[in-house]
């Protein structure tokens, strides 16, 4: 059984993974699930579920569903897309020994690419700070 303490620790986390989410809601959802798992169970569920952004309330936590079930042993948590070589498509793009071979990767070019993709990139903000900035402007 999940302890107050962990499950105000677990809560805030996952609200840090999914801001929209109210921390008594959170809370609640884990209280209710308790009897599906150990506590480190319904935190890892708590976790996968949050990880689904097609949930919109962590109501859903005692509920059936994928949440409950672990990722297979030794297989990826995230999706990872490898960019493949555009003459090579069986091989990455950044590690393609055909073309490495022939001396057509740029690697400089490359990092230069990514970093000018960051500086245009839109920074984040947190939630509450674009909130309290929507409210300034509105003269509240």
């Amino acid at each position: 059984m999940m302890t107050r303490s962990q499950a105000v620790a677990v809560a805030t986390a996952v609200q840090q993974v999914r801001p929209e989410w109210d921390h008594p809601g959170i809370l609640a959802a884990l209280q209710a699930a308790q009897g599906h798992g150990t506590p480190a169970e319904v935190a890892a569920a708590a976790f996968r579920l949050a990880g689904d952004l097609k949930v919109r309330t962590p109501g859903m936590l005692a509920q059936p569903g994928k949440h409950w079930r672990a990722p297979a042993e030794g297989g990826p948590t995230v999706s990872v897309v490898v960019t493949r070589c555009p003459e090579h498509p069986e091989h990455p793009a950044a590690r393609c020994p055909l073309c490495e071979a022939r001396g057509e990767v740029d690697h400089q070019a490359g990092v230069a690419l990514v970093k000018a993709a960051l500086r245009e990139a839109p920074r984040y903000v947190e939630p509450a700070v674009k909130a309290s900035r929507a409210a300034e402007r509105r003269g509240a």
